[in-house]
């Protein structure tokens, strides 16, 4: 139970201050759109380089609760001092420190999920932590919005800081013999360190599937953004009132999607997979064939259902793959910065897209992207489910009391 609450009050300072920050740098410091654009991709940018390396670091820890805490730690103390900051320099600075804090948690999650649960769990205690992680994200959107309206938005950072204390407790919560991994012996550790670019980086499912994944949020990255500024120009009025309702209403979506998930994933998560992209791309389609505001909010069940899917899936796919090495939190980190460089060159290319050739063309090309990421997916992505299960029953009978031995 602690863990699902980690994952609650984790959801919100594991992307950074989030989309408030760009509502407080121009209603309080009064500052211009490219100095904003810089603060926010400072900490975007530091989380696609720092969340490998960030898995790396908890590969090692034998304490798996350790990375989360000092994370979170972190986290909370640089949002105390963001109201005292004035200068592009200094936010620059404590941005990218926050994203490198925050690439510890999605490692840290999955790997004290894998470590608590075991392989033949797996599945479904990350679809219960996902649930939670997606609820979290819904009551502190709530929640900070309301902050805000009665701080003058000062309040945001508060909130930040009241979460990165909530995550610690909950961390600390969990009992440190259930997360605590024996020391590797010294010969371990000599083949831990020839085996990094054979088990990764010549891995070719794991590359072929972190491509199906940079191509997943390329498409969907700029959707919920071109939306945006769709109902901006249609509502001006109340644009950020659309705007929270679109992300409240993908988030409620993927609570219960994330978990029917767990339930079905162990019967092939490529199947998973392609409903994923299907209703990504026919999100995109439907985008360009509507400019009603109504119906472009309720498009936004879709992205819930797609967003959903592919995200909790795609952990299992790694795990599945690479959840038996010694580099499962370092695969899970790249996992997570080929999420974040999908969502970066998205909003890039799709800008200029729709600059030159307006909105319509942008979303035909996001769907597109999809379909093709779609075939792609398979014509040269295994399916791994099947090795996963045969794992879980070869854990089990070495659990067993007998000598057999069932893991080959």
């Amino acid at each position: 139970m602690a863990l699902n609450w980690l994952n609650f009050f984790a959801a919100d300072i594991s992307d950074g201050v989030g989309p408030f920050l760009a509502v407080y740098l121009a209603s309080n410091l009064n500052w211009q759109a490219g100095a904003i654009g810089m603060a926010i991709a400072a900490t975007q940018l530091s989380m696609v380089i720092g969340q490998a390396p960030a898995g790396l670091v908890v590969d090692r820890a034998r304490r798996k609760r350790l990375p989360i805490i000092v994370a979170s730690i972190v986290v909370g103390s640089v949002a105390l001092l963001w109201p005292a900051l004035r200068t592009l320099p200094t936010v620059l600075v404590c941005q990218v420190v926050l994203g490198l804090a925050a690439s510890f948690y999605v490692p840290s999650l999955v790997a004290l999920a894998a470590t608590m649960r075991g392989r033949e769990h797996f599945d479904r205690t990350i679809s219960k932590n996902q649930s939670y992680n997606h609820s979290g994200n819904v009551v502190s959107a709530v929640m900070t919005g309301v902050v805000a309206r009665f701080t003058n938005n000062a309040g945001i950072f508060y909130c930040m800081t009241s979460f990165a204390v909530l995550c610690t407790l909950s961390a600390l919560c969990i009992a440190p013999k259930d997360v605590t991994v024996p020391a590797p012996s010294p010969q371990a550790q000599t083949e831990k360190k020839k085996s990094l670019f054979r088990e990764v980086l010549c891995n070719k499912p794991f590359l072929m599937f972190l491509l199906l994944t940079l191509a997943f949020y390329f498409s969907n990255g700029a959707m919920l953004p071109l939306v945006a500024q769709e109902i901006a120009q249609a509502k001006p009025e109340n644009s950020t009132l659309y705007l929270a309702a679109c992300i409240i209403i993908a988030q409620l979506v993927m609570v219960p999607t994330v978990f029917v998930c767990g339930k079905l994933a162990g019967r092939g998560r490529k199947k998973l997979l392609t409903i994923a992209f299907l209703l990504l791309a026919m999100r995109g389609v439907l985008y360009f064939l509507t400019k009603d505001v109504n119906v472009l909010l309720g498009l936004q069940v879709l992205d819930g259902m797609a967003a959903g899917t592919f995200s909790v899936v795609a952990i299992m796919v790694v795990h599945d793959l690479m959840g038996s090495s010694d580099r499962a939190s370092f695969a899970q980190g790249l996992l997570a910065s080929a999420l974040s460089l999908g969502s970066m060159l998205s909003n890039l290319a799709a800008g200029f897209i729709v600059d030159a050739a307006g909105f319509p063309a942008g979303f035909v090309f996001l769907s597109a992207l999809a379909l093709a990421a779609l075939l792609l997916l398979w014509k040269g992505m295994p399916e791994t489910a099947k090795g996963n299960e045969r794992e879980a029953r070869a854990d089990a009978a070495l659990r067993a009391p007998t000598t057999q031995d069932f893991s080959r």
